[in-house]
């Protein structure tokens, strides 16, 4: 009925230098920042009496901002971290010491990211937010970068 044609794809095989790991070993601390907020709403929930399954309180007092900002502190990091860990991981295939570091930079923002947003308001995300991007905007150079010389070989 169909006609199948069977492609025989000759590739070179990807080899991955041990500094790989250092790429897989802040997927790990990535992680850490992902439950880091996840604790900052669960304790929110708490400390603001709000109740599951409410994700964003819809009150006006100051207790329902301060609830929000912990929310919004961890939702801002699950948006940014798969695509953040691939970017790293696929940079780390030719460059892995500046991929783990550009990683790391983006973990380290993160926590602070969270701890001011959820301790000071919107205002306390300022430094998170340039930390996280001092990671992430080199990561996406390096993935482009990565993809030429891999393209390339």
């Amino acid at each position: 009925f169909f006609s199948r044609k069977i492609l025989s794809l000759a590739m070179a095989p990807l080899s991955l230098s041990s500094e790989f790991g250092y790429a897989v070993a802040v997927v790990g601390a990535s992680y850490l920042a992902n439950i880091y907020g996840a604790i900052k709403v669960v304790t929110a929930r708490k400390k603001y009496d709000i109740k599951y399954p409410t994700l964003y309180s819809t009150g006006t007092t100051k207790n329902d901002e301060m609830y929000n900002c912990a929310q919004r502190a961890h939702q801002n990091t699950l948006e940014g971290l798969p695509v953040v860990n691939l970017m790293m991981l696929s940079s780390a295939t030719v460059y892995p010491r500046a991929a783990a570091l550009f990683g790391f930079t983006w973990v380290v923002g993160r926590f602070l990211y969270i701890r001011g947003y959820t301790e000071g308001g919107p205002e306390g995300r300022r430094i998170g937010g340039i930390v996280s991007h001092l990671g992430d905007f080199p990561l996406l150079i390096t993935t482009f970068c990565a993809a030429w010389h891999l393209l390339r070989a």
